[in-house]
């Protein structure tokens, strides 16, 4: 079981991705901006991170280079999501990101990714 730290505005997003995570058995926290975010990892490790571009406080790519730059967090998968169209697949990678997914997320996009990142299910 991973522990996969969710950053996202829209509150149905989170618990949406929240209830995918736990069908795969994985336990979610979440955060609904960046502050949030930085509060938990203040004292939980996550093993991943799914991180929106768009957040009201800081820019969810800005926060992906924060995460990189910080020791402890370095080396946590990131994937980015977002609804941005096109996608900001680039961007994502620039920024540090590990893997990008476009909204709306399914949870057998989701699970493929989480692999691709090296989280089992």
């Amino acid at each position: 079981m991973a522990k996969i730290l969710i950053v996202d505005d829209e509150h149905l997003t989170t618990e949406m991705l929240g209830t995918f995570l736990k069908i795969m058995g994985h336990e979610a926290l979440e955060a609904l901006n960046c502050r949030q975010a930085w509060d938990k990892l203040s004292y939980a490790s996550p093993d991943a991170v799914l991180l929106d571009i768009m957040l009201p406080d800081t820019d969810g790519l800005e926060m992906c280079r924060q995460l990189r730059a910080n020791p402890p967090t370095a080396q946590v998968p990131i994937i980015m999501i977002s609804a941005y169209a096109p996608p900001l697949h680039k961007e994502a990678d620039e920024a540090g990101a590990n893997a990008y997914l476009s909204k709306p997320i399914n949870i057998q996009g989701l699970r493929n990714t989480l692999t691709q990142v090296g989280i089992k299910s």
